[in-house]
This record gives C-alpha cells, structure tokens and sequence, in this order.
C-alpha cells in the first residue's frame, strides 16, 4: 500500500483514505421513514429510546448511506452546500464562495452523494454538473494564487478553499519552484554528503592494519 493511497484524494470510496473518511463524516439532513427500535440515542434532544417515523435528524454521510437506498429506512436531503439557494449562487459566481466553510470536502462529499439523492428522486446530473462547473470556474483563480501570490500571503489565498483546491494550490507552488530552479540550471546538482564521525571511525588506518 503506498503513502499516496493513504493520504491523496480518492475520489472514490476506500477504507484506508483519510479523504474519504472525513468526506464521508459530514453531516446530511434526513428524514426516518420508519420506527427503528433501539436508536433513540442519535436523537439528543428526544427521550424515547425508539426513533419514530417521522422523526427529522442530521446524520454522518456514512451512516445515512448504510440506512438509505438499501434498507430504505431514512430518506436523505440535499445538504445546505448543494441545496437550490447555493447552487444559484454558485452559478452566478462560484469564486467569491467560501468552500472551506461551506463544505471542506466539497468536491470528495458530492461524490459521495450522487446514490443517495439519485435514489430520493434528485437529478443525478444536477448535482454532478454543479461540482464540474464549480471547479472549472475556480480552477483559475485557484491556479493563478498558487503561481503569484507572495509567501506572506498564502494563508490569505486559500483560506476560502476546499481540500481539493488546496491539494492543487500546493501542488502548483510547488510545480512552479520546480520550474525556477530548472530554469536556473540548480534542479541537476548533486550535493556530496559530508562524512560523519561514524564512517570516519569505522576506517582503519594503515598503522593499525600492519
């Protein structure tokens, strides 16, 4: 398993991705569409130890994926970063929304979304579009930071993008340091590593040989 599997985006669900693990731990308005005995606890500000039907609650995306399609005991909702008012405001221009504090994994949790609100009746391609049309749009504006914004200023730049924007911000700083120093010719040197006390004690002499 290498370190990229473990720490890069996914895109895609997997166990070992803290991505996902984080993407998939955001919260989604749902809606019991049956008594289910024994789970009165996620309900906080209720004293029954059933939850009823009826019975409306936030819930993590990964516990609403395992109740929802498959054993249709909750009907999920679009989330309040994918609802209609912030899909029209995200139409009308994406680059001024704060995604960092709308969704931190905005892109990875509309991934994570589209069985869910498919199977609720919601147009899978709305929900799809709105994330393309959304990175495309930001995707400038998160490139154009990344390459001329001064190092003073970088917590300023990204502070209203999601994880995946971020990802692409540093991977730009760093494509362009790249760059800088293969344009000065420095990328190609090799450095000596100086001796240390060790390698130089685990030599003899010729003294001591004879």
């Amino acid at each position: 398993m290498t370190c990229r599997s473990l720490y890069g985006p996914s895109y895609f669900p997997s166990y070992y991705s803290l991505e996902d693990i984080l993407a998939t731990s955001e919260k989604l308005p749902c809606k019991f569409e049956k008594t289910v005995v024994g789970m009165g606890y996620l309900d906080s500000s209720g004293r029954s130890k059933d939850l009823e039907k009826g019975t409306k609650l936030e819930l993590p995306l990964w516990l609403a994926t395992a109740l929802g399609p498959r054993r249709k005991l909750v009907s999920c909702l679009l989330p309040r970063a994918f609802n209609d008012r912030y899909r029209e405001i995200l139409r009308a221009d994406a680059t001024i929304v704060d995604l960092q504090g709308l969704a931190p994994y905005f892109y990875e949790f509309g991934r994570h979304l589209l069985p869910l609100v498919g199977a609720e009746g919601v147009p899978l391609g709305s929900c799809l579009l709105r994330c393309v049309h959304t990175l495309k749009v930001r995707l400038r504006k998160v490139m154009d930071s990344s390459l001329h914004c001064l190092e003073d200023d970088v917590a300023v730049h990204k502070a209203y993008f999601d994880h995946l924007e971020r990802t692409l911000f540093h991977t730009g700083r760093q494509m362009y340091h790249d760059h800088q120093l293969w344009l000065a010719r420095r990328c190609h040197i090799i450095t000596s590593i100086a001796p240390t006390s060790a390698h130089q004690g685990g030599k003899r002499k010729l003294s001591e040989i004879s």
